[in-house]
């Protein structure tokens, strides 16, 4: 069974790292309104679209989509 973006992402969290995945994967596990049982990209994305908090990290995003799409789990 494929894993939400959330749980995902969850594997980047790291708060002593300033990469940009982790930078993306530290803010949206703070976020609690993030949409975690998501698999949708439009979801998610018009989510971090509509947050201003994610206005720096959306090219991020993108990227990390892809390899979620595109990971064997």
């Amino acid at each position: 069974m494929r894993p939400s973006f959330y749980e995902y992402i969850l594997r980047y969290v790291n708060h002593d790292a300033n990469d940009p995945i982790s930078r993306l994967a530290n803010r949206i596990h703070s976020d609690q309104s993030f949409p975690k049982k998501s698999e949708s990209f439009d979801e998610v994305s018009t989510y971090l679209e509509s947050s201003p908090e994610y206005s720096k990290l959306l090219v991020i995003f993108d990227d990390t989509w892809q390899s979620y799409q595109f990971d064997n789990f």
